[in-house]
């Protein structure tokens, strides 16, 4: 099993309408796909972290990376794990700056749990991987 965990620029503010249909689209294609993760949004800034098999995982991260919605995609790991982290989710997803979707989706923790959250933090593996273990120690089920 791997992990990646990636960072990108969303190439304009996604509206929560668009965020409640990329995250559907992207469950779908994760369950299809035995994939699991955590989807975190701010600011036109994604933070993504994916596990599952290596095949079905390089192709959502080509895919991702073919998207017009993303610009500047920067792989921040790619390592093999024993473990998922979020193994129970298709994909957990949290909009930082929009807590009226809150109520709407499952898998969502509203931003006040996690005032640390900031894009501008978010650049390099750990400092990455240690914010989205706070979401999978933390999350509601």
């Amino acid at each position: 099993m791997r992990r990646i965990i990636y960072c990108s620029q969303a190439t304009y503010d996604l509206s929560p309408e668009e965020l409640v249909e990329l995250l559907e689209k992207s469950r779908r294609n994760n369950e299809r796909d035995g994939l699991s993760g955590m989807l975190l949004y701010s600011s036109q800034s994604f933070l993504q972290m994916l596990e599952g098999e290596e095949e079905p995982l390089r192709s959502a991260y080509e895919r991702i990376g073919s998207d017009s919605r993303h610009t500047n995609l920067r792989l921040l790991a790619d390592v093999e794990v024993t473990q998922a982290m979020f193994g129970d989710w298709s994909m957990g997803f949290e909009h930082v700056d929009d807590e009226e979707l809150a109520d709407e989706l499952d898998g969502f923790t509203p931003a006040t749990q996690y005032p640390l959250v900031n894009p501008d933090l978010v650049t390099n593996a750990q400092v990455a991987q240690t914010l989205l273990s706070l979401y999978a120690k933390n999350r509601i089920r």
